[in-house]
């Protein structure tokens, strides 16, 4: 498994709403942040999205766009149109048109909502960026849109395995658009660290082996780099430290380990690298501000007593 897979993997993503939406006329709507992840595909546009701390973006037929945590945005005919506010919706639908009903639609996007596992959302989402913009003429749209299409189809058909269906193809979305997702000049975080050849294979490594006693020395060898080169690199390219990007990572695969693979304290430890339970969970408790039991006993349907 490798570096993004590893993130993919533990984020869990499960449960999706989706639906299609159609626009007419002069239009637009917007809806305030609620933080779970979402993704349109443009079947015919084009139409303009604004994304808070974004430019707007015109999107085109065959664009792309996943937000890894969704902030509030407004979708609209044109850039002069006031965007009427909208609730979040709760309930499934499968279609909704805004705008003027009485002509043919000039838009028709292809969205869904979903989830990750609260238990590590908040710690992997700060990994990727905030946005994702594959636009239609790139190769990798060619790649993206089959899949949202089946997840369409999937979401629509009451068959049986339909959850496990769908968080299968919701997961190869993700690594999909990650890793097709454009660089941008002055970008960063883990999928920038993944474009750089030498930075991937330090990555791989702390992704691929959490248990392993790295150090920065040894980081650095599996670069191919110089202590301080490879140090300065990292920290420039994906915005922290390599051993802090090392415990942050042990402490998300300790808590899933914990809380739903339903290892003891000891075991979690030594499988992301401590060579006592006493270490890890004074790491635990630092990083997180609460014990490895109490952070199970917290975690609902867990168990009741923590080993």
């Amino acid at each position: 498994m490798d570096a993004l897979a590893a993130v993919v993997t533990l984020l869990k993503p499960q449960t999706i709403l989706s639906k299609v939406v159609r626009g007419g006329g002069r239009w637009g709507i917007r809806y305030p942040a609620f933080g779970q992840p979402s993704f349109a595909l443009v079947i015919a546009g084009p139409c303009w999205l604004t994304a808070e701390k974004a430019r707007p973006t015109k999107l085109e037929t065959g664009d792309f766009i996943l937000f890894p945590a969704t902030p509030g945005f407004a979708l609209a005919s044109d850039l002069q149109v006031k965007p009427k506010l909208l609730k979040i919706p709760t309930e499934h639908v499968d279609e909704i048109v805004h705008g003027d009903v009485s002509v043919a639609p000039s838009v028709t996007l292809l969205g869904g909502y979903f989830a990750f596992d609260p238990i590590n959302a908040s710690m992997l989402v700060d990994l990727l960026p905030p946005m994702l913009h594959i636009q239609a003429s790139a190769p990798a749209s060619r790649n993206v849109a089959p899949i949202v299409e089946l997840i369409k189809r999937e979401a629509s058909d009451k068959r049986p395995g339909q959850a496990l269906v769908l968080t299968r193809l919701i997961e190869i979305m993700l690594v999909e658009a990650l890793r097709s997702a454009p660089s941008e000049p002055k970008s960063g975080g883990l999928l920038a660290g993944l474009r750089d050849t030498q930075l991937a294979i330090a990555l791989r490594g702390i992704h691929m082996k959490a248990s392993h006693p790295w150090t920065l020395d040894s980081l650095a060898r599996q670069a191919g780099m110089s202590r301080s080169s490879f140090a300065d690199r990292f920290a420039r390219i994906i915005g922290t430290t390599p051993l802090n990007y090392l415990l942050q990572w042990r402490i998300a695969v300790a808590k899933n380990l914990l809380a739903h693979e339903q290892m003891s304290v000891a075991e979690t430890a030594l499988a992301v690298g401590y060579q006592s339970a006493s270490a890890f969970s004074t790491a635990f408790s630092r990083e997180t501000g609460t014990s490895p039991k109490e952070f199970v006993a917290a975690v609902p349907g867990g168990r009741s007593e923590p080993r």
